[in-house]
């Protein structure tokens, strides 16, 4: 009975022992929980011909995208989504939010792989009009995440975009697929576990 308890136990420790920290906002300037208005009066509509990406760098873990967040308001009516982009094109979609006048908006992201250290681009959905931060500063990287802010461009169709010295309102959210286990700590909790199953049986 006792050397079941203790292998319990000693499987319990590894469990704990191998799992990874949330990542969660991994780029803001929406404060820490990418939800915080902190646009100034300045905004600017986003058209077929005057595309906004805001373009970032991954860590050196691949982790999935939750979701994205900007303070903005609808130029249209109806649902609005943002694209997940790379210099190929699209690659995934949001789900469509509903949009009306000014506020923070956040565009949740479902089964969608950042690889590790690869530039993506976040591009909002025409007819949405996006603000500025209000001192102009650039989102800034979180939670020890490793992703960078490379900054805005401004493109007539997806690509050959342009920099931009703008900085709007930008959080992004990603999270570990799955816990990955540390090998070391893994390793010495069993091991030590094992040690003391054995000498309690001893006795």
């Amino acid at each position: 009975m006792k050397a079941t308890l203790l292998a319990f136990v000693v499987a319990a420790m590894a469990v704990i022992s191998s799992a990874s920290v949330q990542a969660g906002v991994v780029l803001s300037n929406m404060g820490a929980n990418g939800l915080t208005d902190t646009s100034g009066p300045t905004n600017t509509d986003i058209l077929a011909n005057n595309l906004i990406i805001a373009i970032f760098q991954t860590g050196a873990d691949a982790l999935e995208l939750d979701w994205v967040s900007i303070v903005a308001f609808n130029n249209d009516a109806g649902t609005k989504i943002v694209r997940l982009v790379d210099n190929d094109g699209i690659i995934a979609t949001s789900s469509a939010t509903t949009v009306g006048s000014k506020n923070v908006y956040q565009f949740n992201f479902t089964g969608v792989t950042l690889a590790a250290s690869t530039v993506y681009g976040i591009m909002p959905d025409v007819g949405l009009s996006w603000y500025l931060e209000s001192a102009n500063a650039a989102p800034t990287p979180q939670n020890s995440s490793g992703f960078s802010m490379l900054g805005y461009a401004i493109s007539n169709d997806g690509s050959n975009s342009t920099p931009t010295a703008l900085n709007y309102t930008f959080a992004l959210s990603a999270s570990p697929s799955a816990p990955v286990p540390e090998p070391a700590i893994t390793s010495l909790v069993c091991v030590a576990g094992i040690a003391f199953m054995r000498r309690r049986m001893k006795k």
